[in-house]
């Protein structure tokens, strides 16, 4: 033991000797290399001090570093110290296997230590088996992300060559450039939904998210690609329910009271049958904070070989990061919550789709279109969200709105509004709201389909 003791402080050494030898190689393993990777306190503290110079200086000197350990204490002899780490011939080609090598060993020590916590945690009976998972999950993920992460400085010529080849991947339909609702209009201003983004859907109570959320979940599965609904709201029955309803074409309330025809009945069976097939997992277990989330779109991603879209139903009902926050604090801990799942989309390199209320502040306004300042109150979505998109039915502002709507013919006429979208146009566009079968249609969709021979 104490030969691999004394191996170690050699191999930290080794790193600041050539530091300070060739302080120009800071340069190269100042974004690699943190404090925390040395074993040893003494060479954490000399690489710390060596940074912290860098940082300020711009560049290394010994005699700073000399009156910095002189003036703490660090060593009895500062200069016997600093003659140590600088006596014998180190060359410069030896940095970067040094780096590699402290690095490799801390993080097998991280992973020791994460089995270590995860034993403890399966010891703890009182503990439910999700919860305990979802704690070893996030574990090892702390302990396995920093050695996946790759940082890298482009080049004016490596930044040219990849935004090029990514867009002669869009030219020749190679790429993936969003995710496609499958409403027509709406893809045409939004572009479809983007991979590691989090979009967010928001609007007031009964405007129709949850519904129109699960129109773009039967319209994406019914591509084969892979959805997963984390419904903080609804039980998997009835989001199935209303699959069902969609998808057969039939009414809801005489659905919903066992009342439909032999010909819905029919109707039924045959959605059965296609939706059977399909791609799609649910949760629908109450009350889960951000890290259950991520372990169960993991297992989803899993069990899918892969995942094309999670829906998060919805935002104010996800647990908040940590207990006893203030009513003036409450925005800030929703924001918390946001900033995981918009890294949680990245990290999983999949779209997030966030469903969200927004404040009443927009009733006293003339015009009561949400606006992105309508998300204040839920913790800065509109500076967090890659995109965000708002339902807004005049019809469903009061009793006179809706009356006249109604004369007017526009009683089911919901505007989709995307307010923010950080990599294509805003706009918007108007979908149909067919109540009895909790649906929208796109008007768009329909004239197509229209014209396709053999359709209607």
């Amino acid at each position: 033991m104490a030969k691999k003791a004394q191996d170690l402080i050699q191999e930290e050494y080794q790193i600041l000797g050539i530091l300070l030898q060739h302080p120009e190689l800071i340069d190269e393993i100042a974004d690699q290399l943190e404090p925390h990777h040395f074993a040893q306190h003494q060479s954490r503290v000399i690489y710390h001090h060596l940074l912290d110079q860098y940082q300020e200086y711009g560049e290394l000197s010994r005699t700073r570093l000399y009156v910095q350990l002189k003036k703490e204490g660090l060593a009895a002899e500062p200069e016997d110290l600093l003659e140590k780490l600088t006596s014998g011939f180190l060359t410069p080609s030896e940095l970067k296997p040094a780096v590699e090598l402290i690095r490799g060993r801390y993080q097998r020590e991280e992973l020791i230590k994460a089995a270590l916590k995860i034993q403890n945690i399966a010891g703890e009976e009182d503990l439910k088996l999700e919860e305990c998972q979802a704690r070893a999950q996030e574990i090892i993920f702390a302990a396995t992300t920093e050695s996946l992460t790759q940082r890298h400085i482009y080049s004016m010529e490596e930044a040219l060559m990849e935004a090029y080849q990514a867009y002669m991947d869009r030219k020749t339909r190679d790429a993936d450039t969003g995710l496609l609702t499958g409403f027509i209009s709406l893809d045409r201003i939004l572009g479809g939904i983007k991979k590691g983004h989090l979009s967010v859907l928001a609007a007031s109570t009964s405007v129709g998210k949850s519904a129109f959320a699960l129109n773009v979940a039967l319209n994406i599965i019914k591509r084969q690609v892979p959805v997963a609904i984390i419904s903080l709201e609804m039980d998997a029955q009835e989001i199935m329910d209303r699959i069902i309803i969609n998808e057969a074409e039939v009414n809801g309330w005489r659905y919903s009271q066992g009342e439909t025809s032999d010909e819905e009945d029919l109707k039924i069976a045959e959605a059965l049958d296609h939706l059977y097939p399909l791609p799609l997992c649910i949760s629908d277990e109450r009350g889960l904070n951000t890290s259950q989330v991520r372990a169960r779109l993991r297992k989803f991603r899993a069990q899918n070989e892969g995942l094309g879209l999670a829906i998060i139903d919805y935002l104010q009902l996800l647990q908040l990061p940590h207990e006893g926050y203030s009513f003036q604090n409450m925005a800030r801990a929703v924001g918390e919550n946001v900033l995981q799942l918009r890294n949680m989309a990245s990290e999983l390199e999949i779209p997030i789709l966030l469903l969200s209320q927004i404040s009443r502040s927009f009733t006293s306004r003339t015009d009561k279109r949400p606006v992105l300042s309508d998300l204040r109150d839920s913790g800065n979505i509109e500076e967090i969200a890659d995109s965000v998109l708002f339902l807004y039915r005049h019809a469903h502002t009061s009793v006179g709105a809706r009356e006249e709507a109604r004369e007017e013919g526009r009683e089911r006429d919901t505007e989709v509004i995307v307010a923010k979208n950080r990599t294509g146009m805003t706009g918007d566009t108007t979908l149909f709201f067919e109540q009895e079968r909790i649906r929208f249609i796109d008007p768009e969709n329909l004239s197509i389909e229209r014209s396709i021979p053999g359709e209607g």
